[in-house]
């Protein structure tokens, strides 16, 4: 199976599926599923937006793309979205609008729950494990959403005790995936990061950890679990005078099961040809 990675969004969900549906036009394969790692940009209404949004949005208005997209259907969107068949599941991030996800997320009790008006936006939810399957393949994936408690004004920004309990209970689950918006605690001086990220890379050993927040360049490598492979991808923004679409803010994960698998950025030079400018006329 082919996996689809992005981090934060911010709004741009459309272009990420006009990028999978290149992808997939350029290599002739299939990409079965995207993972995003929160920062969506998930705000159905602008009652629901946070100030840095409103400030981002301001001078980049595809940071409302959720609001503007898929809400309603549209059938310019329908179109963009028919061009693949891949749904993207993603974990919350700080920016999104967490009381409007609390009342869906309560209103199912499986792992996931869809937050669009075309049935392709899924939440996962944190602590709940994620079972992936095509044909005889499986990945299993743990979503942990939000970031860490560090600012008592972003309570809803914070993991929420509930969701910690679904963390600590005993047990092993199957991972080969770890989902995350924040970090390992203590990785970055740009983020307090996440203790129970740390936690969860010691006691399930995932093949992958997939997160964002901090912006930059992307990062990869080994965790210091000396087992799961990390990448911290960039966000798909736009950068440079000639506004291209940041390098380094889309990954493919190949998978077959746990000893057949590789991880590649998308370096191709068509995902140059994406600029603020171009990408809604590719």
């Amino acid at each position: 199976m082919n996996i689809a990675i992005f981090a934060d969004i911010h709004g741009r969900i459309l272009l990420a599926f006009k990028l999978c549906a290149r992808w997939e036009h350029e290599t002739g394969e299939k990409i079965d599923l995207i993972l995003q790692a929160g920062d969506m940009g998930i705000y159905p209404a602008v009652e629901y937006l946070d100030k840095a949004t409103i400030r981002h949005a301001e001078r980049e208005p595809t940071e409302l793309g959720f609001m503007h997209d898929f809400v309603e259907y549209r059938d310019a969107t329908a179109a963009v979205l028919a061009q693949t068949t891949c749904n993207l599941v993603f974990v919350r991030g700080n920016h999104e609008a967490h009381a409007w996800l609390d009342d869906l997320e309560r209103q199912e009790s499986g792992p996931l729950f869809p937050v669009d008006a075309y049935q392709r936006l899924y939440c996962l939810k944190t602590g709940v494990p994620y079972v992936y399957m095509k044909e005889n393949e499986r990945l299993a994936v743990l979503g942990i959403g939000r970031i860490g408690q560090h600012s008592p004004q972003l309570k809803d920004t914070h993991i929420q005790p509930d969701e910690q309990a679904r963390l600590k209970k005993p047990g092993a689950m199957p991972t080969d995936v770890l989902l995350t918006h924040d970090m390992p605690a203590g990785s970055s001086r740009r983020s307090m990061g996440m203790p129970e990220i740390t936690a969860a890379l010691e006691k399930y050993r995932p093949s992958y950890h997939f997160y964002g927040h901090i912006g930059g360049e992307y990062q990869q490598g080994t965790s210091e679990n000396g087992t799961t492979h990390y990448c911290k991808l960039a966000d798909l923004d736009w950068r440079g005078t000639e506004r291209v679409v940041h390098p380094g803010s889309m990954a493919i994960l190949r998978w077959h099961d746990q000893t057949t698998h590789t991880f590649n950025i998308v370096r191709a030079p068509w995902y140059q040809e994406y600029t603020a400018n171009t990408w809604l006329r590719l």
